[in-house]
Protein backbone atom coordinates (compact mmCIF):
# COMPACT_ATOMS: atom_id res chain seq x y z
CA UNK A 1 0.00 0.00 0.00
CA UNK A 2 1.26 3.27 -1.07
CA UNK A 3 2.27 5.60 1.76
CA UNK A 4 -0.11 8.97 1.55
CA UNK A 5 1.80 12.60 2.37
CA UNK A 6 1.21 13.75 5.91
CA UNK A 7 -0.58 16.55 5.66
CA UNK A 8 0.68 17.78 8.65
CA UNK A 9 4.44 17.98 7.40
CA UNK A 10 2.72 19.30 3.54
CA UNK A 11 1.55 21.73 5.84
CA UNK A 12 4.97 22.80 7.32
CA UNK A 13 7.30 22.34 4.29
CA UNK A 14 4.77 25.00 2.48
CA UNK A 15 5.02 27.75 5.33
CA UNK A 16 8.68 27.58 5.13
CA UNK A 17 9.42 27.35 1.39
CA UNK A 18 6.11 29.19 -0.13
CA UNK A 19 4.59 28.13 -3.40
CA UNK A 20 4.45 28.90 -6.93
CA UNK A 21 0.97 29.00 -8.52
CA UNK A 22 0.39 27.99 -12.12
CA UNK A 23 -1.56 30.63 -14.28
CA UNK A 24 -4.08 27.79 -15.15
CA UNK A 25 -4.83 27.34 -11.52
CA UNK A 26 -5.99 30.71 -11.21
CA UNK A 27 -7.63 30.82 -15.10
CA UNK A 28 -9.89 27.67 -14.29
CA UNK A 29 -10.80 28.93 -10.48
CA UNK A 30 -10.23 32.41 -10.44
CA UNK A 31 -13.73 33.63 -10.84
CA UNK A 32 -14.70 31.91 -7.39
CA UNK A 33 -11.43 32.04 -5.36
CA UNK A 34 -10.53 34.51 -2.64
CA UNK A 35 -7.70 36.67 -3.32
CA UNK A 36 -4.71 36.32 -1.39
CA UNK A 37 -3.85 38.48 1.63
CA UNK A 38 -1.35 40.89 1.15
CA UNK A 39 -0.51 42.65 4.26
CA UNK A 40 2.59 44.72 5.81
CA UNK A 41 1.35 43.80 9.39
CA UNK A 42 2.49 40.66 11.45
CA UNK A 43 5.48 38.22 10.42
CA UNK A 44 2.95 35.74 9.67
CA UNK A 45 0.58 37.64 7.52
CA UNK A 46 0.01 37.39 3.48
CA UNK A 47 -0.44 34.39 1.70
CA UNK A 48 -2.87 32.13 -0.34
CA UNK A 49 -5.72 30.43 1.64
CA UNK A 50 -5.95 26.29 1.11
CA UNK A 51 -7.20 23.47 2.81
CA UNK A 52 -5.26 20.25 2.64
CA UNK A 53 -6.55 16.64 3.06
CA UNK A 54 -7.80 16.28 6.96
CA UNK A 55 -9.33 19.24 7.19
CA UNK A 56 -6.22 20.93 7.49
CA UNK A 57 -5.81 24.81 6.87
CA UNK A 58 -2.96 26.67 5.27
CA UNK A 59 -1.97 30.08 3.78
CA UNK A 60 1.42 29.59 2.26
CA UNK A 61 3.51 32.42 0.63
CA UNK A 62 3.34 32.92 -2.73
CA UNK A 63 6.61 33.05 -4.55
CA UNK A 64 6.55 36.03 -6.48
CA UNK A 65 7.13 40.36 -6.65
CA UNK A 66 5.64 40.52 -2.84
CA UNK A 67 8.74 38.55 -1.69
CA UNK A 68 11.79 39.42 -3.47
CA UNK A 69 14.46 37.93 -1.25
CA UNK A 70 12.64 34.24 -0.47
CA UNK A 71 10.11 31.29 -2.15
CA UNK A 72 12.25 31.26 -5.59
CA UNK A 73 13.10 28.17 -5.15
CA UNK A 74 10.04 26.77 -3.76
CA UNK A 75 9.42 23.01 -4.89
CA UNK A 76 5.64 23.35 -4.78
CA UNK A 77 3.39 24.41 -7.68
CA UNK A 78 -0.29 25.00 -6.94
CA UNK A 79 -2.20 24.06 -9.42
CA UNK A 80 -5.07 21.70 -11.49
CA UNK A 81 -5.07 18.04 -12.43
CA UNK A 82 -6.74 16.62 -15.69
CA UNK A 83 -9.85 16.43 -14.08
CA UNK A 84 -9.73 20.67 -13.26
CA UNK A 85 -9.39 19.66 -9.47
CA UNK A 86 -7.02 21.49 -7.60
CA UNK A 87 -3.73 19.98 -6.23
CA UNK A 88 -0.36 20.58 -4.90
CA UNK A 89 3.14 19.20 -7.08
CA UNK A 90 6.53 18.65 -5.40
CA UNK A 91 9.31 18.52 -7.74
CA UNK A 92 6.61 18.31 -10.21
CA UNK A 93 4.85 15.01 -8.73
CA UNK A 94 1.04 15.44 -7.19
CA UNK A 95 1.46 15.06 -3.23
CA UNK A 96 -2.05 16.32 -2.41
CA UNK A 97 -5.31 17.37 -3.69
CA UNK A 98 -6.43 20.85 -2.02
CA UNK A 99 -9.32 23.05 -1.61
CA UNK A 100 -9.37 26.97 -1.93
CA UNK A 101 -11.33 28.87 -0.61
CA UNK A 102 -14.29 30.86 -1.92
CA UNK A 103 -14.51 34.54 -2.06
CA UNK A 104 -16.47 35.52 0.96
CA UNK A 105 -19.84 36.76 0.58
CA UNK A 106 -19.41 40.19 1.61
CA UNK A 107 -16.38 41.13 -0.05
CA UNK A 108 -17.28 43.72 -2.80
CA UNK A 109 -19.54 45.22 -0.83
CA UNK A 110 -19.43 48.44 1.03
CA UNK A 111 -20.36 49.74 4.61
CA UNK A 112 -23.54 52.58 5.39
CA UNK A 113 -20.44 54.63 5.47
CA UNK A 114 -19.44 54.31 2.10
CA UNK A 115 -15.99 52.03 3.53
CA UNK A 116 -15.16 48.46 1.58
CA UNK A 117 -16.41 45.89 4.07
CA UNK A 118 -13.07 43.65 3.29
CA UNK A 119 -10.77 46.59 4.34
CA UNK A 120 -12.41 46.55 7.28
CA UNK A 121 -12.11 42.97 8.37
CA UNK A 122 -10.34 39.54 5.91
CA UNK A 123 -11.54 36.48 6.00
CA UNK A 124 -8.86 33.85 6.93
CA UNK A 125 -9.77 30.35 6.67
CA UNK A 126 -12.24 30.54 9.10
CA UNK A 127 -11.89 33.48 10.77
CA UNK A 128 -12.58 37.40 10.69
CA UNK A 129 -9.58 39.33 11.19
CA UNK A 130 -10.73 42.80 12.04
CA UNK A 131 -7.24 45.62 12.77
CA UNK A 132 -9.27 48.09 14.21
CA UNK A 133 -6.04 50.50 14.33
CA UNK A 134 -3.01 50.59 12.34
CA UNK A 135 -0.57 52.90 14.35
CA UNK A 136 1.42 51.90 16.78
CA UNK A 137 2.93 53.40 19.71
CA UNK A 138 6.16 51.89 19.09
CA UNK A 139 6.52 53.24 15.59
CA UNK A 140 6.22 56.75 17.12
CA UNK A 141 3.68 59.58 17.52
CA UNK A 142 1.12 60.41 15.43
CA UNK A 143 -1.44 63.47 14.24
CA UNK A 144 -4.78 62.45 12.75
CA UNK A 145 -3.00 59.88 10.36
CA UNK A 146 0.21 60.98 9.99
CA UNK A 147 3.19 59.86 11.53
CA UNK A 148 4.93 63.01 13.28
CA UNK A 149 7.51 61.60 15.06
CA UNK A 150 9.30 58.67 14.84
CA UNK A 151 10.31 56.72 17.77
CA UNK A 152 12.41 53.76 15.63
CA UNK A 153 10.95 51.09 18.42
CA UNK A 154 8.96 48.84 16.42
CA UNK A 155 9.66 45.34 16.67
CA UNK A 156 11.45 44.61 13.77
CA UNK A 157 9.72 41.71 11.97
CA UNK A 158 6.40 43.94 11.71
CA UNK A 159 5.44 46.50 8.89
CA UNK A 160 2.21 48.28 10.58
CA UNK A 161 3.60 51.28 10.00
CA UNK A 162 4.29 50.87 6.26
CA UNK A 163 1.23 50.30 5.57
CA UNK A 164 0.58 54.15 6.81
CA UNK A 165 1.46 54.78 3.42
CA UNK A 166 -0.90 52.61 1.47
CA UNK A 167 -4.51 53.36 0.19
CA UNK A 168 -6.18 51.40 3.52
CA UNK A 169 -7.85 52.39 6.44
CA UNK A 170 -6.16 53.35 9.29
CA UNK A 171 -8.78 53.58 11.91
CA UNK A 172 -12.45 51.54 11.87
CA UNK A 173 -15.46 52.70 13.64
CA UNK A 174 -17.11 49.98 15.96
CA UNK A 175 -20.23 51.21 13.38
CA UNK A 176 -18.30 49.89 10.54
CA UNK A 177 -16.93 46.85 11.82
CA UNK A 178 -20.35 45.64 13.47
CA UNK A 179 -21.53 45.85 9.62
CA UNK A 180 -18.93 43.90 8.85
CA UNK A 181 -19.34 41.06 11.40
CA UNK A 182 -22.94 40.92 10.95
CA UNK A 183 -22.38 39.98 6.92
CA UNK A 184 -19.60 37.72 7.99
CA UNK A 185 -21.50 35.57 10.23
CA UNK A 186 -24.97 35.85 9.04
CA UNK A 187 -23.06 35.00 5.61
CA UNK A 188 -21.40 31.59 6.59
CA UNK A 189 -18.12 33.20 5.85
CA UNK A 190 -16.50 32.61 9.41
CA UNK A 191 -16.83 31.04 12.59
CA UNK A 192 -14.48 32.85 14.82
CA UNK A 193 -13.68 36.11 15.51
CA UNK A 194 -10.00 37.83 16.25
CA UNK A 195 -9.16 41.48 16.61
CA UNK A 196 -6.16 43.27 16.95
CA UNK A 197 -4.20 46.81 16.21
CA UNK A 198 -0.98 48.77 16.62
CA UNK A 199 0.07 48.73 20.24
CA UNK A 200 -1.99 52.16 22.08
CA UNK A 201 -0.77 54.00 24.67
CA UNK A 202 -0.84 53.37 28.13
CA UNK A 203 -1.81 52.55 31.33
CA UNK A 204 -5.02 50.81 29.52
CA UNK A 205 -2.81 50.16 25.94
CA UNK A 206 -6.57 49.89 24.37
CA UNK A 207 -8.28 47.61 26.82
CA UNK A 208 -11.33 49.67 27.07
CA UNK A 209 -11.76 50.45 23.79
CA UNK A 210 -11.35 46.61 22.94
CA UNK A 211 -14.25 45.96 25.78
CA UNK A 212 -16.67 48.23 24.40
CA UNK A 213 -16.35 46.57 20.81
CA UNK A 214 -16.49 43.33 22.47
CA UNK A 215 -19.45 43.82 24.05
CA UNK A 216 -21.47 45.15 21.12
CA UNK A 217 -20.37 42.04 19.12
CA UNK A 218 -21.72 39.72 21.78
CA UNK A 219 -25.02 41.52 22.45
CA UNK A 220 -25.92 40.88 18.55
CA UNK A 221 -23.89 37.72 18.11
CA UNK A 222 -23.19 33.90 19.80
CA UNK A 223 -19.06 34.22 18.13
CA UNK A 224 -16.09 33.22 19.60
CA UNK A 225 -13.76 36.45 20.09
CA UNK A 226 -9.98 36.32 20.57
CA UNK A 227 -8.05 39.69 21.46
CA UNK A 228 -4.04 40.17 20.30
CA UNK A 229 -3.34 43.84 22.31
CA UNK A 230 0.03 44.55 24.73
CA UNK A 231 -0.28 44.06 28.27
CA UNK A 232 -1.89 46.67 30.07
CA UNK A 233 0.04 48.39 33.03
CA UNK A 234 -2.60 47.22 35.83
CA UNK A 235 -4.65 43.55 36.09
CA UNK A 236 -8.00 45.60 36.25
CA UNK A 237 -8.03 46.31 32.55
CA UNK A 238 -8.16 42.11 31.86
CA UNK A 239 -10.81 42.29 34.24
CA UNK A 240 -12.46 44.50 31.93
CA UNK A 241 -11.80 42.81 28.66
CA UNK A 242 -12.87 39.07 30.55
CA UNK A 243 -16.35 41.09 31.36
CA UNK A 244 -16.98 42.41 28.12
CA UNK A 245 -16.76 38.69 27.19
CA UNK A 246 -13.48 37.98 25.58
CA UNK A 247 -13.11 34.76 25.24
CA UNK A 248 -8.86 34.60 24.56
CA UNK A 249 -6.54 37.12 24.98
CA UNK A 250 -3.04 37.49 24.00
CA UNK A 251 -0.05 39.42 25.02
CA UNK A 252 2.81 38.55 22.46
CA UNK A 253 6.18 38.17 23.43
CA UNK A 254 7.01 37.37 20.25
CA UNK A 255 10.92 35.81 21.17
CA UNK A 256 12.15 34.33 24.27
CA UNK A 257 15.71 34.31 23.93
CA UNK A 258 16.34 37.97 25.78
CA UNK A 259 18.94 38.79 23.78
CA UNK A 260 17.14 38.54 20.17
CA UNK A 261 13.88 40.32 22.86
CA UNK A 262 16.48 43.05 23.09
CA UNK A 263 17.41 43.36 19.52
CA UNK A 264 14.40 42.80 17.55
CA UNK A 265 11.49 43.60 19.83
CA UNK A 266 12.85 47.34 21.20
CA UNK A 267 9.71 48.88 22.57
CA UNK A 268 8.04 46.21 24.15
CA UNK A 269 11.43 45.90 26.05
CA UNK A 270 11.66 49.73 27.32
CA UNK A 271 8.00 50.83 27.07
CA UNK A 272 6.38 47.69 28.69
CA UNK A 273 8.75 45.44 30.33
CA UNK A 274 11.15 48.35 31.57
CA UNK A 275 14.11 46.90 30.35
CA UNK A 276 14.21 43.28 32.29
CA UNK A 277 12.77 41.00 29.00
CA UNK A 278 9.35 39.92 29.37
CA UNK A 279 8.59 40.71 33.42
CA UNK A 280 5.75 42.22 32.56
CA UNK A 281 4.39 40.97 29.81
CA UNK A 282 4.80 37.50 32.26
CA UNK A 283 3.34 39.04 34.65
CA UNK A 284 0.32 39.86 32.84
CA UNK A 285 -0.15 36.64 31.02
CA UNK A 286 0.21 34.49 34.51
CA UNK A 287 -2.99 36.74 35.70
CA UNK A 288 -4.87 36.59 32.05
CA UNK A 289 -4.31 32.87 32.90
CA UNK A 290 -5.73 32.74 36.43
CA UNK A 291 -8.57 35.13 35.52
CA UNK A 292 -10.00 33.65 32.61
CA UNK A 293 -9.05 29.87 33.21
CA UNK A 294 -7.45 26.98 30.76
CA UNK A 295 -6.51 28.12 27.48
CA UNK A 296 -7.88 31.46 28.13
CA UNK A 297 -4.97 33.31 27.55
CA UNK A 298 -1.83 32.89 24.68
CA UNK A 299 1.13 34.48 23.67
CA UNK A 300 3.02 34.32 20.27
CA UNK A 301 6.44 33.43 19.47
CA UNK A 302 7.33 34.12 16.10
CA UNK A 303 9.21 30.68 15.07
CA UNK A 304 12.39 31.00 12.77
CA UNK A 305 14.22 33.92 14.82
CA UNK A 306 15.91 32.59 17.18
CA UNK A 307 17.28 29.07 18.01
CA UNK A 308 15.68 25.93 18.63
CA UNK A 309 16.88 25.61 22.17
CA UNK A 310 15.26 28.93 23.26
CA UNK A 311 12.26 28.19 21.33
CA UNK A 312 11.20 25.05 23.47
CA UNK A 313 12.48 26.93 26.38
CA UNK A 314 9.66 29.78 25.72
CA UNK A 315 7.30 27.32 24.95
CA UNK A 316 7.54 25.11 28.49
CA UNK A 317 7.58 29.13 30.04
CA UNK A 318 4.19 29.61 28.66
CA UNK A 319 2.86 26.01 29.40
CA UNK A 320 3.86 26.16 32.54
CA UNK A 321 1.51 29.71 33.21
CA UNK A 322 -1.02 27.96 31.84
CA UNK A 323 -0.99 30.12 28.40
CA UNK A 324 -1.32 28.82 25.17
CA UNK A 325 1.68 28.93 22.82
CA UNK A 326 0.57 29.85 19.62
CA UNK A 327 3.82 29.49 16.87
CA UNK A 328 3.77 32.08 14.33
CA UNK A 329 5.82 31.33 11.56
CA UNK A 330 8.27 34.22 10.56
CA UNK A 331 7.33 35.57 6.75
CA UNK A 332 9.97 38.37 5.76
CA UNK A 333 8.08 41.48 5.19
CA UNK A 334 9.46 43.67 2.06
CA UNK A 335 10.29 46.94 3.89
CA UNK A 336 10.81 45.76 7.40
CA UNK A 337 14.35 45.22 9.16
CA UNK A 338 14.11 41.57 8.51
CA UNK A 339 13.10 41.50 5.35
CA UNK A 340 16.38 39.92 4.00
CA UNK A 341 16.09 37.20 7.37
CA UNK A 342 15.60 33.96 5.78
CA UNK A 343 12.11 31.94 6.45
CA UNK A 344 12.96 29.17 8.74
CA UNK A 345 13.68 25.36 7.00
CA UNK A 346 11.84 22.27 7.34
CA UNK A 347 13.38 20.79 9.67
CA UNK A 348 13.66 23.45 12.20
CA UNK A 349 9.32 23.45 11.94
CA UNK A 350 9.33 19.93 12.64
CA UNK A 351 11.85 19.74 15.79
CA UNK A 352 9.43 22.85 16.85
CA UNK A 353 6.20 20.88 15.95
CA UNK A 354 7.44 18.06 17.59
CA UNK A 355 7.98 19.92 20.86
CA UNK A 356 5.39 21.35 20.61
CA UNK A 357 2.62 18.77 20.01
CA UNK A 358 4.59 17.15 23.16
CA UNK A 359 4.63 19.53 25.80
CA UNK A 360 0.98 20.82 25.26
CA UNK A 361 0.01 17.31 25.75
CA UNK A 362 2.34 17.14 28.86
CA UNK A 363 0.65 20.49 30.12
CA UNK A 364 -3.04 19.68 29.11
CA UNK A 365 -2.79 22.66 26.62
CA UNK A 366 -5.12 23.38 23.71
CA UNK A 367 -3.10 24.73 20.68
CA UNK A 368 -6.21 26.30 19.19
CA UNK A 369 -8.71 26.02 16.43
CA UNK A 370 -7.46 24.53 13.37
CA UNK A 371 -8.91 27.65 11.26
CA UNK A 372 -7.33 30.04 13.18
CA UNK A 373 -3.76 28.88 12.74
CA UNK A 374 -3.24 28.83 9.02
CA UNK A 375 0.35 30.33 9.33
CA UNK A 376 1.54 28.50 12.73
CA UNK A 377 3.31 25.84 13.51
CA UNK A 378 0.27 23.87 15.56
CA UNK A 379 -2.60 22.43 13.62
CA UNK A 380 -5.08 19.77 13.96
CA UNK A 381 -6.59 17.34 11.87
CA UNK A 382 -10.44 15.93 13.09
CA UNK A 383 -10.22 11.91 14.03
CA UNK A 384 -14.01 11.71 13.58
CA UNK A 385 -14.82 12.84 16.91
CA UNK A 386 -12.39 15.22 18.22
CA UNK A 387 -9.97 17.90 16.69
CA UNK A 388 -6.35 16.27 17.11
CA UNK A 389 -2.72 17.66 16.26
CA UNK A 390 -1.14 14.68 14.52
CA UNK A 391 2.01 12.77 14.70
CA UNK A 392 4.80 13.44 12.26
CA UNK A 393 6.63 10.55 11.61
CA UNK A 394 10.19 9.39 10.90
CA UNK A 395 8.86 7.50 7.83
CA UNK A 396 6.97 10.83 7.15
CA UNK A 397 9.82 12.76 7.14
CA UNK A 398 12.39 10.05 5.10
CA UNK A 399 9.07 9.85 2.32
CA UNK A 400 9.30 14.27 1.86
CA UNK A 401 13.46 13.70 2.09
CA UNK A 402 13.59 16.21 5.07
CA UNK A 403 16.78 15.90 7.76
CA UNK A 404 14.96 17.26 10.94
CA UNK A 405 19.18 18.16 11.69
CA UNK A 406 19.07 20.31 9.10
CA UNK A 407 17.76 23.75 9.47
Amino acid sequence: MEQKYNPALLRLELLSCGIKVDPGFTEQLGSALKEPLWTRTGPTSTGIDLMLEKGIYVSPAIEGERFPYHYKNSPFLLTVDENGRGVIEKNGRIVQRVKPFPRPSYYGKKTSSGNPMEKIGVVTGDFLAIAIDNRCWFWGYYRDDELVNYKEKQCKFCGIGLSMKRDELYRKSNEDILEVVAAAVEGGDVKHIGINAGTMAPPGRGHEEYAQLVSAIKRRHDVWIRLSICPPEDEKYIDILYDAGADQIGYDIEVYDPERYQYICPGKLDEVDRGIPHQHFFRMLAYAARRGGPNKAYSILVTGLESRETTVQGIEALCKLGVVPRMGVFRPIPGTHLEKHPAPGEGYLVHIYRKLRELTMQYGIDTGCPGCGRTFVGTKEYDGVNPIMPDITDQDLEMAGIDINRD
